[in-house]
Order: structure tokens, then sequence, then C-alpha cells
């Protein structure tokens, strides 16, 4: 029965960790006049239908135009900005030199192309400017909090003779992963993109973001509490600091998505102006240092859409931040909370092993039934539970207190794989526990292995492969062909694990060593006892 629940686990990880195509995507949309006030009454424009981004009718940026970008930075982000459109085109992590495949946060839909004039870069506030015959357009970024916040404000100034009413479209964000379908690297990396919007209180999330198509496109009306995308360690959030009449996405292309937001309508009288502000926060899916900021943006990370392993996985967090301020080393922290774990499982798995053990003793007398009335199943069957009765052995309590504990695996299995802490972090001879533990590197590329050789998974093998075999000494086999699988497992499991485990992070393999080194301790005590009670 262990067997079957380890083939479980191994399904669990796989289903988990399987290759997701992402995708993501671009920005549009508009400044626009719902009505024009004048002093004899008022004239509405008629709606506008959502279109494909290649539809829309953009303002051509003239060949005259420079595009000039400028750099800025504060104490945590270095961030690229450009003249054309006064857009923020990108931002980069300092501590951890990462940059999301994230454009033109809170753009101005409609005046993407349109040349902007930096009127001002101090105190690290940057102002760029644009001026039409109606507007006189400001985008305000503020990057003095030094953190990971940065400050986002528009201010449009009707500087017309006539009163006007405006609704704003405003590109929270949009998702371009060109670059990042080009890096093979990413691999497994990919399928963990995600964008998500809370919407009226409830949140939406579309995994694999990567790659996208019209049926990504969506309106929603409602007021936009944030939107965000996310890879495996890092996250975009943009918080609307004002009421929002709907949400958007829009298709730009297989690798570009826009998350936008309307505000709702404001009347700007001649000469008067309005501000939209904003507040977005780009850093690591660090949860304890995503709270501490008070803004909400904790919500964004969810470990699994299934509410019970998110609570396992953040629990685990907790429990390893707990852990790291008395044992300052992740490596040994995971360590820690490995025996934790194990030790309030054990007797759940004591009590299957248990169970397992009575079976195993009745199998040489289920061997004579079943020799005895091989011709008649359904006597053999009645005899078969009437000895289990006798001996108060249940056929289903081996596997149920192992099933018990899959959402606990599949929790840590999140958690330590989707953990910040662990990047950079190094053990023993790790450098890195967010990577492989990667002892050597081979200047040549060997089949299965590529160029490294990591000595965790190799090590977990080894562990996997004395756990069978005492595992295999706590069973009676009286069937050749069961014998023969049971040799068989001895050798197949360690290897499917050691294959599995190869690339992954060192965190994770670390932790599932000692799993299965705790578990290879319990099956040789275990083979110790020669008869259960």
């Amino acid at each position: 029965m262990e067997k079957r629940t380890i083939v479980a686990i191994i399904i669990s990880l796989l289903i988990l960790i399987g290759y997701q195509k992402v995708f993501v995507k671009p920005q549009v949309n508009v400044l626009k006049d719902m009505q024009v006030v004048e002093e004899e009454g008022v004239t509405e424009s008629p709606a506008k239908k959502i279109q494909p981004a290649e539809e829309k009718i953009a303002f051509p940026l003239s060949s005259a135009v420079k595009k000039e970008t400028r750099i800025f930075e504060n104490d945590a982000l270095v961030a690229e900005f450009s003249n054309i459109g006064g857009s923020l085109k990108s931002v980069t992590m300092k501590q951890y030199d990462e940059t999301l495949p994230v454009q033109d946060i809170f753009g101005l839909s409609g005046y993407e192309q349109q040349p902007f004039v930096l009127k001002s870069s101090s105190n690290n506030k940057i102002i760029y400017s644009y001026t039409d015959e109606s507007y006189e357009i400001k985008k305000i970024y503020d990057l003095s909090r030094q953190d990971y916040q940065i400050g986002l404000d528009v201010q449009v100034k009707n500087i017309s003779g006539m009163s006007k009413v405006k609704s704003i479209k405003i590109n929270a964000l949009t998702i371009e992963t060109t670059e990042a379908a080009k890096d093979k690297s990413l691999g497994r990396e990919r399928g963990l993109y995600e964008y998500a919007v809370d919407l009226d209180g409830a949140t939406t999330r579309k995994s694999n973001a990567f790659k996208f198509s019209l049926k990504n496109e969506e309106q929603k009306s409602g007021k936009v509490s944030w939107c965000s995308f996310r890879n495996r360690y890092f996250c975009t959030i943009v918080k609307p600091d004002f009421i929002t009449k709907d949400y958007q996405s829009v298709f730009g292309g297989e690798n570009r998505l826009s998350l936008l937001f309307e505000t709702q309508n404001a009347t700007i009288p001649a000469g008067a102006s309005t501000s939209f502000q904003a507040l977005a926060y780009i850093g690591p899916q660090n949860i304890k240092t995503m709270a501490a900021y008070g803004e909400g943006f904790e919500d964004v990370v969810a470990f699994s859409r299934f509410k019970i392993l998110d609570f396992i996985s953040k629990g685990i967090i907790k429990i390893l931040n707990f852990v790291y301020k008395i044992v300052p080393n992740w490596g040994f922290a995971i360590i820690i909370v490995s025996i934790l774990v194990y030790g309030a499982m054990y007797p759940l798995t004591l009590k299957g092993m248990m169970s397992m053990k009575k079976m195993q003793s009745l199998q040489p007398e289920i061997a004579k039934v079943r020799e005895k009335h091989k011709s008649n199943p359904q006597k053999m069957n009645q005899e078969i539970m009437e000895m289990y009765k006798k001996d108060g052995v249940n056929p289903f309590g081996g596997c149920f207190p192992f099933l018990l504990q899959m959402p606990v695996f599949i929790g840590l299995y999140q958690a330590l794989w989707r953990s910040v802490m662990f990047k950079g972090a190094g053990f023993l001879w790790i450098k890195d526990l967010s990577a492989p533990d990667r002892l050597f590197i081979f200047p040549f590329t060997l089949p299965v292995i590529g160029n490294e050789l990591n000595i965790l998974p190799l090590f977990m093998m080894v562990i996997m492969f004395f756990q069978q075999k005492f595992s295999s000494k706590n069973m009676v086999a009286t069937d050749p062909n069961q014998i023969m699988q049971q040799k068989m497992m001895a050798i197949v499991f360690p290897l499917m694990l050691g294959f599995i485990f190869y690339k992954f992070a060192s965190g994770l393999t670390l932790y599932f060593t000692m799993f299965y080194t705790f578990s290879m301790l319990s099956q040789w005590k275990m083979s110790k006892i020669k008869k259960v009670a």
C-alpha cells in the first residue's frame, strides 16, 4: 500500500510541476470624451465597442519625434521611462536582478504613441507632460519611498474654453512575453505566469499567462481593487486609488495582453484639472514584506486554488519564517521544518504501517484461501473478509492515513517551490536553494543530467532504494510475480524520483531527501517488529 502512496505523491508532483503554456500580452485604449458640455446642452458620443489591439486606430508617431529613454532608481528599483507615451517601460528589482515581462504600467490608453516631454526629475519624482488643443496631461511617477512601491498619478487639465465630462481608460499594465518565449531556459517557469484582477472583492486568476488569443479578451463592470501579474517569485501589482467603472483585458498578439480599467465620468470645468492616483508594487512575493505595507498586496499571493492547500502552504511559510528567526540559515530551517512536519504526521504514518504489517501477516493464510476457492470468487472473498474481521484488520487501513497526508505533501511542495526567501540563500555546498545544488558544472553535456552534477537527487535515490528494501522486508510475498514486482520497484522508484527531482530547486529536494530518510528509518524500525498485536 505504501508503494501506491508513493505513486500518488509522484503523480501529484507531476501534475503540479507539469509544463504549462503561458501567456501574456499588450495594452490599449483611451482617454476619451464621453460627453461634451456646452452652454446650451449636452451631446453624448456613441459608445465604442472593444476591439482587438490590432484593429484600434492609434495616434501615429511622427518620424521627427526622437525616442528617448531615461533611467531613474531608488534603493530597491531601477525604472526605465520613455518619452513616447510618457511610459514606465520596465522595472528591475536590484536585489534579485529581476525584470518582469511587464510594460506601460499605469499608461494612458490612446496616448501610447504621443511624444511626452520630461518636465522634471527631482527628488525621485518624474513628471512627463503632453499638451493638445483640449488638454494638458501630466504623468507623475514617485520613487521617493525607497522601496518596492511607486506612486502613480495622471493629471488631466482642461485648457479648452468649455466644461467637459471625461472618462479615462488607464492601462494598469501590459504583459509582453516575446523575449520570454525565446528563452528556452525558462521552461517550467513560464507555466507559473499568472495575471489576476480583484473586481468587487472577488479575485479572478488566469494561469499560463504566456500566450494569448482573443479568448482572453473580456470586459466586466465593477470596482477594481488591484490588477497584477506574477511569476514564480515576483509580482507587479497596480492598486488604483479611485473608483473604476469597469475592467478590460485586451488582446494584442500571441505574446501580449493589456489589463485596463476605466474611471468613472469626471466633470472638468474649463481651466480645471482632475487627478487619478494609484500605487504600484514591483517586488518579491514575500507575504511578510507585502503585508507590512498595509495595502493588501499579500492578497495577490496564492499557492493553490484549493483553499486547504493554500492554507497549508501559507502555514508552512509562517513556520519557516519563525524557525529562521531562531536558526538564521534557510537550509537548516528546512531541515528543522521537515523534522517538525514528519513528527506531526508520524502517528498517521505509524498507523498506516502497522495496518499494512497486519495485512502482510495474513498473506500466507489469504494465499491458501485463494487457492482453495479459486473457482468460487464469491466464497473466496467472503472468507477473506471474515478473516479480516476476525483479526481486526481494515484492508484500507494502510492507505487511508497516507492519503490524509497528501494535502500536506502538496502544500509543502508549493510552499518550498515558490518561496522567494530561498533565492540566493546558501547551505553547505549549495550556493542557491532556489536552484539545483550544482556541485560541479561539466564542460560537456551528458544525456538526461545535462552539464551539471547535482548531489542531493542522487543521495535521495540511494535513500529511496534502501527504503524500498526495508519496505519489502515488511511484506510477505507468496506470488513469484509479486516478488519480481517488489524487486523492480526497488530500482524503478528511486530512478523515477531522481529523474523528477534532478532539476528541482535544491531547497525542495533537501526537504524530500529528509522526508525519505525519515521514512527509511521508520521502515527499518518496522522491519524489526516480528508480530503486530
